[in-house]
């Protein structure tokens, strides 16, 4: 999530960027349906269909990581994976810095996928069906496959990510320092034995939620966006991450059921060694790392006379990170 200061709607901001790509005028209305979190996102028109602008401050992202995931979505795309499509810009490029009053952004376009979000599903009446659930497991399937076949570029790795985490608690930290540094150790000595070769290491979505995957019911298509969290990792760690989100979403009593399913459909895509399974945990708790590190960022600064909504959010988040810090506690008393 971007950082508190950056969670405003500047519609100024926002027109001065759309300008960037053709839009319908007569649509603007389309922008009151923006969500703001890891980066600001707009939806707009251009020739009656929806497309996405999406940017966020210099200062929060590397232009050369989104230059690559973007570089990563064309090869799905050519590989015959249905994933967002980048946009060209009036200047003919897919991601622009651009200078405005309130600082410099990154800014690209996306096309808007078809279908409706999976995480529509579950309410309203509509279940989380056997052949949808095995469906959902064969996209991530299908995903891997093809980037077990990605060449391998710059972008950032599980193991990189260390660096930043042990900077983060060693400058900005200021309590729990030992448990924080302890396990980071713990996590980073484990990864270090954990077998990796091109069939069960590469470039990972990092967010395979329900909320990042479509579904068009007619043709039973599934569909995929947001590669904004992907790194080189164990591709284990896309599904962890895929069923501890579905594991809140769905009632307990379905999950052991619906996982199966996730993980069946999965291996009609792509190989999944069994033992990989077993690594859920250790995954487990540097993906809690990684968002309590997040989430600190977040939260840096503070402001007097903040709106309401920010003092709830902030209350919010801190929540969160009081009970990964009880993880991590917990975690210290178990080894």
């Amino acid at each position: 999530m971007l950082k508190l200061k950056y969670l405003f709607d500047n519609r100024d901001l926002v027109l001065m960027l759309l300008e960037n790509w053709e839009y319908d005028e007569n649509a603007l209305e389309m922008l009151d349906y923006y969500r703001i979190s890891a980066s600001a996102i707009y939806p707009y028109k251009n020739n009656g269909e929806t497309f996405f602008l999406r940017f966020a401050p210099y200062d929060e992202k590397l232009e050369s990581e989104i230059y690559e995931e973007i570089k990563f979505i064309q090869f799905l795309h050519k590989k015959g994976l249905d994933v967002l499509e980048p946009i060209l810009s009036k200047s003919g490029k897919y991601l622009l810095n651009k200078s405005t009053p309130w600082g410099n952004y990154l800014v690209c376009a996306f096309k808007r996928v078809a279908g409706d979000r999976l995480d529509g599903f579950g309410s309203d009446g509509i279940e989380y069906s056997d052949e949808l659930i095995t469906g959902y497991g064969k996209a991530l399937g299908k995903l891997h496959k093809y980037s077990s076949q990605y060449e391998k570029v710059t972008k950032k790795t599980c193991f990189e990510m260390f660096n930043k985490m042990e900077y983060y608690i060693n400058n900005k930290i200021n309590s729990k320092k030992e448990i924080l540094s302890k396990e980071i150790v713990e996590i980073k000595d484990y990864f270090k034995i954990i077998p990796q070769n091109s069939s069960n290491f590469g470039l990972i979505h990092g967010d395979f939620e329900l909320d990042n995957v479509f579904i068009t019911k007619e043709t039973k298509k599934y569909s995929v966006i947001d590669f904004g969290s992907s790194m080189y990792h164990w591709y284990a760690m896309d599904i962890e991450i895929t069923l501890n989100s579905l594991k809140e979403e769905i009632p307990q009593n379905d999950f052991e059921k619906m996982k199966a399913l996730f993980i069946n459909g999965y291996k009609e895509e792509y190989p999944l060694n069994e033992n990989e399974l077993t690594l859920f945990p250790i995954f487990r708790r540097f993906e809690n790392m990684r968002k309590y590190i997040g989430l600190n960022e977040t939260l840096e600064e503070k402001w007097d006379n903040e709106p309401l909504w920010m003092i709830e959010l902030r209350d919010h988040l801190n929540k969160h990170i009081e009970k990964l810090e009880n993880s991590f506690e917990k975690q210290k008393t178990s080894t």
